[in-house]
């Protein structure tokens, strides 16, 4: 059974060439490409055999464990079109034993496994130091192999999974934005020259740390060996023989889990009771409240919203980098997430599609409407407001800080959700229609989109500037009075634009409820 799944991987490679020309140009470049850079990097290794063991160990290590990460992600990413998931043999009968170890080591044969030898090949060299570090070497590079080409097997068919066919975009495309979001901080610590130095206390510490981890512990055995850390590269020896051992239990179990199971079952939540509409009530505000709730909760597109002010305080890494003083850095998320919260239910109309035919054949009065659609952002906005000031008043090591954050955040959130009131009324454009994936581009919004949003972000930062202004006189004069002076016109300003928001946004509801109608038929 082995021989035969080699063969069938021999032939899906050959497959890939046979294709179209275009398609055997690109496979053979491609794989020319990686097997190139394995081989660059593999020589650039070798050339760290005469370097002193702190500096090749500053740079085998974190290269290595970024390797192994690549063989964690993509695979997770790609998994639905893997052609050696272990589902597509379920149906020919094969013992679990010989399809788990076939389809293991058929899985060896690839451009990605091979590079991967080709890098470990060129760290065995450099390890080459002596007889127990040289066969340290050895052993740390086979791990690293049986590491990455385990995880490609484990993680293509978990991705299989959980990126099925109706959520392979979407995840692909939330994994694409969590990368990058995460990429541009990482991009701005890496320009610091020091980083890049291999004799650096940043690199070394990177090295320490990425050998503890599962992807970075096998490269790490002869390292910290040859480094004199004999005691630390027995552990991560073990740590690597674990790792390896767990992916081969995992392993095991998805090739088990194939067998057993069958696709295609669909599943169902049943829930009792009418949810947030049985606790609210059954006011008008109550009614919208409910369903405003309810859409922040379950739909996918309002999830994607909010995900991004969690990514929020990575701002704090870029300028921590350019020279700002950590403790400063504590103070920019929260006016930022607030921001954020107040803008994003802007277009609030769009995203209820045909469904705001409820609210404009109700005959409810519009300040309902308004209002109820601002409760979700505010029942979780204002604890979070606190909380965060907080948490960031005592990073800031000065609770001093503390009335002056509730007092620019709330400014900030209330006065945007005030604005978002009269601007979903007047500037609809088109959004994420019901039902699609959150990152699907709709049809285009002309001026309408960017009038909109610039009108959004101006108008929160002018409301906001007489809370920072005084925020700004309470670190220059001292705190009193200016705390408390910048917590009142804070929150003051932001009631006011809020009410005002609600009830002018319901009089132009009022009036142009057909014609919202109309512009959400046409998203």
């Amino acid at each position: 059974m082995v021989a035969q799944l080699l063969r069938l991987r021999a032939d899906l490679l050959a497959g890939e060439v046979r294709g179209s020309a275009r398609r055997s140009v690109l496979v053979v470049l491609g794989s020319l490409v990686g097997l190139l850079a394995a081989v660059f990097v593999a020589v650039q290794t070798v050339a760290l055999r005469s370097a002193d063991p702190d500096v090749a160990r500053a740079v085998i290590v974190p290269v290595g464990a970024l390797i192994a990460f690549a063989f964690t992600v993509v695979p997770l990413v790609v998994g639905r079109s893997d052609q050696f998931d272990p589902r597509r043999f379920a149906v020919f009968g094969i013992g679990r034993r010989q399809l788990a170890v076939g389809l293991g080591v058929a899985g060896l044969i690839g451009v990605p496994v091979v590079g991967v030898a080709i890098v470990a090949v060129g760290t065995s060299v450099a390890w080459m130091r002596g007889g127990g570090v040289g066969v340290l070497g050895v052993v740390g590079g086979v791990l690293a192999i049986a590491t990455c080409a385990l995880l490609i097997r484990v993680c293509s068919t978990v991705g299989s999974r959980l990126i099925g066919p109706d959520r392979s975009r979407d995840a692909g495309w939330l994994v694409a934005l969590v990368i990058v979001v995460l990429a541009i901080p990482a991009v701005s610590l890496l320009l610091r020259v020091d980083w890049l130095d291999p004799q650096g206390a940043e690199l070394q510490r990177v090295a320490d740390v990425a050998g503890w981890t599962p992807w970075g512990a096998a490269w790490a055995v002869p390292a910290d060996v040859a480094a004199g850390h004999v005691a630390s590269g027995v552990l991560k020896l073990l740590v690597a023989v674990v790792v390896v051992a767990a992916l081969v239990w995992a392993w095991w179990g998805l090739v088990g889990r194939a067998l057993d199971t069958v696709d295609g079952r669909t599943s169902a939540r049943r829930y009792q009771g009418l949810g947030w509409f049985d606790r609210l009530g059954s006011s008008p505000v109550a009614a919208v409240a409910a369903r405003a709730l309810t859409y922040w909760v379950r739909d996918p597109r309002y999830r994607t919203s909010y995900l991004i002010i969690v990514f929020v305080p990575l701002v704090v890494l870029p300028l921590g980098v350019a020279g700002v003083p950590w403790h400063w850095t504590a103070l920019v998320p929260l006016p930022l997430m607030a921001l954020i919260a107040g803008f994003l239910p802007h277009n609030d109309v769009s995203y209820d599609n045909t469904a705001v035919w409820l609210h404009v054949a109700s005959g409810a009065a519009g300040w309902s409407d308004r209002l109820g659609r601002v409760v979700p952002v505010l029942v979780v906005g204002a604890p979070a407001i606190v909380a965060g000031s907080a948490v960031s008043a005592w990073l800031f090591d000065d609770w001093t800080v503390f009335p002056l954050l509730i007092g620019v955040s709330a400014s900030s959130l209330l006065s945007g959700l005030g604005l978002s009131s009269v601007v979903s009324v007047l500037m609809p454009y088109p959004t994420v229609r019901p039902g699609d994936h959150p990152f699907q581009q709709p049809q285009a919004a002309g001026v309408t989109a960017t009038v909109a949003q610039s009108t959004m972000v101006i108008g929160i930062v002018v409301c906001t500037v007489p809370a920072a202004w005084l925020a700004v006189l309470a670190f220059v004069r001292g705190a009193e009075p200016w705390s408390v002076l910048t917590l009142v016109v804070g929150i003051a300003v932001g009631v006011v634009v809020l009410v005002v928001g609600v009830f002018a946004g319901g009089k132009l509801f009022d009036r142009h409820g057909p014609d919202l109608l109309a512009a959400a038929q046409r998203n």
